[in-house]
Parts: structure tokens; sequence; C-alpha cells
């Protein structure tokens, strides 16, 4: 599969400023990508399966009775049994429904001695209090690569009410259950370095956040010359524009995106706008892009406020 993101709509002077406003690269990176059009990338991985891959720079696969929720928490992700009604009056009424959380600690550059260090001194001791009761840890190896891991489970009255696996990539990832599931196994299994093992995994971050950019700062004509022909086709800069005005509110917001859900056709990324003072109103939005003539493009803006969509008309206003 090859899919590359077309960035090209103002010239170098532009994509300059926008790099810079979104903070994304420097040095090396920038220069050799802003040389001409953002060259076609090959997917090395098995392109049948779905996948989450975060901005943090991991993914794993999602298991085929799963669907992935990064709604919830910026930067953490809450996996849900497909068609199955969730609880989520409390975390753990979340886990106690067969939920199964992963999420990035802290980066450790694959050092053997500081993650155990780290689970030791600081996972051991937080989830001895959390839970008010004992943990357990196992350290071990994957079997497929050799990466360090740890199994942590945390018991109450003898009885297991969370485990984590842990694994010990550049950037430390923790997958979290109550019960010690297939899926739980295989989504800690599947966790690796996104960078390494997707080619255009770069290309993918700097598509959606500047999306999310030119989004905030409703710079609509260049999203809709740059969006999917079916998009184009079934609607206008002004739609854009009349759903831009009824989530005007939303833009003055940070928005954040933690990673995207990717399949063969489709990547699916949530912007997390933060109420930093009144966290409780915080709001999401989603962006999706298609694959078209071997380019991601964008296909869907969804705003609290109405959804423009290539497959959908606009919202009644």
């Amino acid at each position: 599969m090859k899919v590359s993101v077309n960035l090209n709509i103002g010239g170098l002077k532009w994509l300059v400023a926008l790099l810079l406003a979104v903070g994304l690269f420097s040095g090396g990176y920038f220069f050799h990508q802003s040389t001409g059009a953002l060259r076609p990338a090959e997917q090395t991985v098995d392109q049948k399966k779905n996948y989450y891959v975060s901005f943090d720079d991991y993914y794993y696969e999602v298991p085929k009775q799963k669907g992935v929720d990064d709604r919830l928490i910026v930067g953490g992700q809450f996996l849900y049994n497909v068609g199955q009604a969730v609880k989520a009056n409390t975390l753990d009424s979340i886990f106690d429904d067969g939920a199964i959380a992963v999420q990035a600690l802290i980066p450790l550059n694959s050092d053997g001695q500081a993650f155990e260090k780290y689970i030791n001194e600081s996972v051991k001791p937080s989830s001895d209090s959390a839970f008010q009761g004992t943990t357990e840890v196992l350290f071990g190896q994957r079997e497929s690569d050799k990466v360090k891991t740890a199994e942590v489970t945390s018991k109450k009255d003898g009885a297991a009410v969370r485990r984590q696996y842990i694994i010990n990539l550049p950037q430390s990832v923790t997958v979290v259950a109550k019960d010690d599931s297939e899926a739980f196994r295989q989504i800690g299994k599947s966790v690796g370095q996104a960078s390494t093992r997707f080619k255009d995994y770069q290309e993918i971050k700097l598509l959606v956040l500047s999306q999310s950019f030119m989004l905030s700062n409703r710079m609509f004509d260049a999203m809709y010359r740059l969006a999917h022909e079916e998009l184009r086709g079934s609607t206008s800069v002004e739609a854009i524009n009349r759903l831009g005005d009824k989530s005007n509110d939303l833009f003055k917001l940070e928005a954040k995106i933690s990673g995207v859900s990717l399949t063969k056709d489709e990547l699916r990324a949530t912007i997390h706008y933060q109420y930093v003072t009144k966290p409780a109103n915080n709001k999401t939005g989603t962006l999706v892009f298609r694959s078209e003539a071997g380019q991601w493009k964008l296909f869907t803006i969804q705003l609290p406020n109405g959804t423009i969509s290539g497959a959908t008309p606009e919202t009644p206003k």
C-alpha cells in the first residue's frame, strides 16, 4: 500500500510558517521534506489489520473484537468490546466491563536498568497506594524482539483488580486491564515503535497536526483545496465556513491530537479541545482522511455542532 500526503498549498514560505507554528520538526527532517512534494511512502505492516498509531511514537494492533476510543483521555486509549455497552460512571466500572487501556508512560530510551528502577520505585508504590493492597511485579522479555517487559498485578483481598503489561520501548508503554484476557495479551505483544514500523509515520503526523492547525485558524480555503474529491464534490468552502461559525468558540481553545486510528483506506484522528480551567467542559472533534490516488486526503470534519463529509450532506443549520 502506498499512501502519501499533499501539502503543496502555497509554497515553501507558507510551509515554514506552519511548521514553526505547530512546532513539529527542526533541522534535517524539515529541510529534506520541504525541498519538494512529499514522496509516497509504503506501509511495512499488514494493512488487512487495524492499528492505533500514537504520536508518542508507539502503535499496536486493534483486536478484531475490540473498538478503540481515544476521546476520554488525551494521550490514552480505551478498547471496548464491539457492540457492548460500557458503564463509564467510574474508571473501575470501565475496566469491570472488560475495557483495555493503552497509554505512554515516560521516555526511557529502552534502558533496562532505568526501566526496572521506574517500575520498582514509581509504578509499584503508586499501585500499592491506589488499590490499598499488594502489587506483584514480574520482569521478562518478549519472545518476538527481546524487549524488556514488566507484568504488574495489583491485588486487593487476594483478588486481582488491575493488570499492567509494560513494554520498555524508547517511549515506555503500558497496557492496562482487569482480567488476563487473550485481547490483553494480543495488544501487549503487538505494541511497537511507530516510527520504525511505518515509513510514513512522520508524514501522517504532519498531515493530521497541520490540518488541525488550519481548522483552528479557519484556513478553510486551503483545507477545501486539499480535500478528498468526494468531500469537495459534496460541499463548499461556504458550507465549511458555516460549520466554523457554529463552532468558533472551540477554535479559541488549546487543541491536541494524540494519534490516529489507521486502516487500509482510512485515518481517523480525535481533536481534544481543552478548557484549562473547566476540564469538565472539554469537547472533541474528529478529522477523517481517506486514500485518493495514493494520498491521504481530508474526507470528514466532525465538530460538536455539525459534520461535513464526503459521505453525508452538511448538517442542517
